[in-house]
């Protein structure tokens, strides 16, 4: 056998061994990247801007809590934050849904949230007030106190009280900030 190609094919070897190892530490460096970022982001504070979906923490109907936490904006229902609450934890205007303290933990009780909810979809409104999910328009509450069943008619990226029809069961829901109405009609 010729010594020359016998280098030269250790050569190769060792090469490409050596490129698969760089290929593999570069790969496993972006996917740490990618994890720290990820966390980075999932850790932050929630800001303006950001969606959330906020749940009933607690088993007990006497002492509520919810929580809100992170979600993407496709959520049905979310909400979108709005503004923060300031120190006194008032929200800069009562149209935003609001959950204060004691009903909430810390973080949600200092978000002002605006509703992020579909047109054509039913939403059954509970208690704690604000509180929602989405539910069957056709569906019939056998619990009086299942809360109130309503349907979105009409979703609009602006803030107008008088966007809507003025109708008995039917109501205007306008937001600030990000400007939005929802125009809305009492099922039961």
């Amino acid at each position: 056998m010729n010594p020359t190609l016998t280098v030269r094919r250790r050569l190769l070897v060792v090469g490409a061994v050596l490129a698969l190892v760089a290929a593999a530490v570069a790969t496993v460096v972006a996917l740490d990247r990618a994890r720290d970022s990820f966390i980075a982001e999932h850790n932050r504070p929630l800001a303006v801007g950001d969606c959330v979906v906020v749940d009933d923490t607690d088993s007990d109907p006497a002492t509520p809590e919810v929580q809100a936490r992170r979600a993407d904006c496709q959520a049905d229902p979310s909400f979108t934050v709005g503004a923060l609450a300031t120190s006194t934890g008032e929200c800069p205007s009562s149209e935003y849904q609001h959950f204060p303290g004691p009903a909430a933990d810390r973080v949600t009780a200092s978000l002002c949230l605006v509703p992020n909810l579909v047109a054509e979809h039913c939403y059954r409104l509970g208690v704690p007030i604000g509180l929602m999910e989405r539910a069957d328009c056709a569906s019939n509450p056998a619990d009086p106190d299942a809360g109130l069943l309503v349907q979105v008619t009409r979703r609009l990226e602006v803030r107008d009280q008088h966007a809507c029809p003025a109708v008995s069961g039917q109501y205007a829901w306008p937001y600030p900030s990000p400007a939005r109405t929802y125009c809305t009609a009492t099922i039961f």
